[in-house]
């Protein structure tokens, strides 16, 4: 197999591979583009509160305390997030595709709240086209992460191969370049009015 024959296949299969991720963020940037000018206000639903003791010392690993915190409240396993917006609290994310879980923690009264979220479709989508990472701990949640790494790689290895095969086909090189500086421009105009 010769170089030009290998750049194509892998350009090709590539694509095709990455087809679904592509797919799923050329449709979840639509909610995130047309937003409402004034959205729905968001409504969280309590679904347990109770006295729950805990030490928190001021330093102390917030993703242990985090990890206690969803145990104490029954969720299921999964990637979480967890903040100290005051001294006083401390709150728990457990996103989901499907709806968001949130746990409340009272450090002054010792008090836990969990708090569910449920869905819209735009809120789904979003949560598709924002859902991050690595530091949220659990496997899917790093699988989802790396095919992320994998997607932006990929794209770059594609735009690559592209550009090979364009140059390899000299009849269409002028139409290319028209391509080029057109898209150059554009972005150009964009970045600079903003």
């Amino acid at each position: 197999m010769n170089g030009s024959l290998l750049i194509r296949r892998v350009h090709l299969y590539l694509g095709l591979f990455l087809l679904p991720w592509v797919i799923v963020f050329g449709v979840t940037s639509l909610p995130l583009n047309h937003i409402a000018a004034s959205p729905p206000p968001v409504t969280w639903t309590p679904s347990l509160e109770r006295a729950f003791p805990l030490d928190v010392p001021p330093g102390a690993d917030l993703r242990a305390i985090g990890r206690q915190l969803i145990d104490a409240a029954g969720l299921a396993a999964g990637g979480f997030n967890v903040s100290r917006p005051n001294p006083q609290q401390i709150v728990v994310n457990r996103p989901r595709f499907f709806g968001v879980s949130r746990i409340v923690y009272r450090v002054d009264q010792q008090r836990l709240t969990v708090e569910d979220r449920s869905t819209t479709p735009r809120q789904f989508l979003s949560a598709m086209h924002t859902r991050a990472g690595f530091y949220l701990g659990s496997f899917w949640n790093t699988l989802w992460a790396v095919m992320v790494d994998v997607l932006s790689v990929g794209l770059m290895v594609w735009i690559a191969t592209g550009l090979f095969m364009w140059w390899c086909l000299p009849a269409v090189r002028r139409w290319g370049w028209l391509a080029i500086a057109g898209g150059v421009a554009c972005f150009t105009v964009i970045v600079m009015s903003l």
